[in-house]
């Protein structure tokens, strides 16, 4: 994707992001993932990876963020601090001006990729009993974006840019809130990035005032790509509707381990996590978020490398290190009481999984 477009003064404070990592080794390691809202779907992926790591006895916290500029500058510039969920219109951005400011040329330096994740919607909500049909209708009227430091918030202003949208007045309110001021009619429509269905909008009654603005393919060509969101895939949403998409992404920082101890231990936890994902995604896609099932981490994402730290955990000879934690399979029902509902755990080859099936059958 190439943006055609002058750069966005959202993403100027880029310019002034610290670009070091100190290398003062830690007594406890820490591991963070860089997530989004509490109602988005980046925060549940972050969640089904922690409960993956736990199974080893590594543990991440996943940690509430504005977005995807904030976990890039996260991942960048906050110690341990090795995971951030981003979408692939902003990578896309910061490469396309790399040339430009060498901020955003530091950063796409050393910024690297995990594995591509899931489409993600862009999806623009309305009321149904107002005027707004189509995209140009949001020119004169009022707009909620996303925060400031939020993918939604740099996509928005792409995807107005691209389209000679005009909003009469821009919010820069996190989706939440814009769901509240759009229901007391504050604002005409917002616009919210995040996997669907998404948890903010399907919590929702199927008589509410809503519905989802259509794009079509030819108004965001070269841009973004339209994916059809089904009729039922929330409880308004009475047809099916054709919307914009951007990529989910897990990225991470190019650790070299042989810098420094704390390299060495981001690199570590780089790779067990990648080889935790890689090895255990079918288990994911029958019991994470129900995006899981549209993760293919052979993906290519043209103009951006995986990291070595990755790349480490994807050679066919690679093992985990051993620890307490992995020893011992459980094998029975706490207190020798027989789950409510039984699950095959047999189903799944590798242990971790095997395991991750049984803990949850306890639960």
């Amino acid at each position: 994707m190439t943006w055609n477009i002058s750069l966005p003064k959202t993403l100027l404070k880029l310019s002034l992001i610290m670009l070091t990592i100190g290398a003062t080794p830690s007594l406890s390691f820490e591991s963070n993932i860089m997530t989004g809202g509490a109602t988005g779907t980046y925060i549940q992926f972050g969640n089904d990876i922690k409960t993956l790591a736990s199974v080893i006895g590594r543990d991440i916290t996943v940690v509430e963020s504005a977005g995807s500029i904030e976990n890039i500058e996260a991942v960048r510039d906050r110690r341990y601090t090795q995971f951030g969920i981003v979408q692939s219109d902003v990578l896309d951005f910061l490469r396309t001006f790399k040339n430009e400011d060498p901020a955003i040329r530091r950063i796409v330096r050393d910024t690297r990729i995990v594995f591509p994740l899931y489409n993600e919607e862009i999806h623009i909500v309305t009321k149904k009993s107002g005027s707004i049909n189509v995209l140009a209708d949001l020119s004169g009227r009022t707009v909620a974006i996303g925060t400031p430091n939020s993918g939604t918030n740099l996509t928005s202003t792409f995807l107005f840019e691209a389209t000679n949208i005009k909003p009469q007045t821009i919010v820069p309110i996190s989706a939440s809130d814009a769901l509240k001021e759009l229901n007391a009619g504050n604002i005409d429509a917002f616009v919210y990035v995040s996997g669907a269905p998404t948890k903010l909008l399907l919590d929702t009654s199927v008589n509410d005032d809503l519905k989802l603005v259509p794009v079509e393919p030819s108004n965001v060509s070269g841009y973004y790509v339209t994916s059809l969101l089904k009729q039922g895939t929330y409880p308004w949403l009475d047809k099916d509707v054709l919307v914009p998409t951007v990529k989910a992404v897990l990225m991470t920082f190019e650790y070299d381990p042989n810098k420094n101890d704390y390299f060495k231990q981001s690199c570590d936890a780089v790779t067990e996590i990648s080889f935790l994902i890689k090895l255990n995604l079918e288990y994911l896609k029958q019991n994470g978020h129900p995006k899981w099932k549209q993760v293919n981490l052979n993906a290519e994402l043209p103009g951006w490398q995986r990291a070595q730290c990755v790349e480490t955990a994807l050679a066919p000879d690679y093992q985990l290190p051993q620890t307490t934690s992995q020893q011992g399979v459980i094998s029975t029902p706490v207190n020798n009481e027989e789950p409510t509902q039984r699950i095959d755990c047999e189903q799944f080859a590798n242990p971790i999984a095997k395991r991750l099936c049984l803990m949850k059958s306890l639960n």
